[in-house]
């Protein structure tokens, strides 16, 4: 591969909001000589930005994995960077990332979604729910800088992928809505790639807020990641992303057991402070005691909802859009 590879970024659009055409022209910042912008939408949208492309899908509703393989096929590119509408990238975001793919066992790199400083006050701590140890876990280098390393799942508001390989995978050819990304990944991995984590490939990826916007986007990861453990093993039936069903059966089966018994009683109380104890200690360098409070309730309310909607997954014969 060239020295600078044209890239074609693409972003599949949604929610026509202000923020996003401020954040669109952030994109003209990029350190990157060689690069198009492919929006894909449903509905006629008004850019009249440079190095950017409108492609309407022409139909009344599409998801995800739908408009980024639409966009591929019009990809000039040898590379395609898949970003999300709520999120912009670092300026050094394409130059960080395209230097791996000279090495030809790399067909995909990944890196972390970064809180923007401007999100507000609940989508702030939002941010910190997600890059806490105790919530984000071995997903934690997905939201905040990690060490490097390959992977064999990452989601698609930051990857970046060879465009030869995505036309011989078969691009996302997928109704998944939530999980299109994971599908992907996996047939990266079922043909033999690699993904490569990099903390310096940067996007700033905007959050929902605490609680129910972000419990709602939760509860959507859960039911797909319980569904993927038992459609697609080979990537998704790990036992971190079982342990919140653990927690959460613990948790309800804890609390009716101590109605009956004061030593479990006892005992799932004092776990349960514990539990908040820890998770306060973890944020409370980076945030306020109040903050960190409100943050240990986040985290707990994460696991649970993951949890609860895990097992709802795992239950389901077929997932629909």
């Amino acid at each position: 591969m060239k020295k600078n590879p044209k890239v074609s970024i693409i972003i599949p659009f949604y929610v026509e909001t202000t923020r996003f055409y401020r954040d669109l022209k952030k994109f003209l910042n990029l350190d990157y000589p060689n690069y198009e912008i492919l929006v894909v939408s449903d509905k006629k949208i008004e850019v009249d930005i440079p190095k950017i492309k409108i492609i309407l899908t022409g139909k009344g509703h599409t998801g995800p994995a739908e408009k980024r393989d639409i966009a591929i096929k019009l990809a000039k590119g040898e590379i395609c960077a898949f970003i999300d509408d709520d999120a912009y990238p670092d300026q050094n975001w394409l130059k960080n990332a395209v230097v791996h793919f000279q090495h030809p066992q790399i067909v995909a790199v990944g890196g972390p979604g970064i809180t923007p400083k401007e999100d507000k006050y609940w989508e702030q701590l939002t941010g910190l729910v997600y890059g806490s140890f105790f919530c984000g876990g071995h997903a934690q280098h997905r939201f905040v800088k990690k060490s490097a390393m390959f992977v064999v799942d990452y989601p698609a508001y930051n990857l970046i992928v060879r465009k030869d390989v995505l036309e011989k995978v078969g691009g996302y050819s997928t109704h998944f809505y939530g999980g299109e990304d994971t599908f992907l990944c996996l047939k990266l991995i079922r043909g033999g790639h690699r993904i490569l984590y990099d903390p310096e490939v940067v996007v700033y990826h905007h959050r929902r807020a605490l609680f129910i916007p972000y419990l709602k986007q939760i509860a959507n990861i859960g039911t797909h990641r319980g569904y993927f453990a038992k459609k697609f093993p080979e990537t998704s039936f790990q036992i971190n992303y079982f342990i919140p069903s653990f927690l959460t059966i613990g948790f309800f089966c804890g609390a009716v057991a101590s109605l009956f018994n004061s030593t479990i009683a006892y005992l799932y109380f004092t776990s349960l402070l514990f539990f908040i104890f820890i998770s306060i200690v973890s944020v409370i360098k980076k945030t306020s005691f109040k903050n960190a409070f409100i943050i240990s309730v986040g985290i707990i309310m994460t696991h649970l909802t993951y949890g609860t909607f895990f097992i709802k997954g795992l239950l389901m014969n077929e997932l629909l859009r």
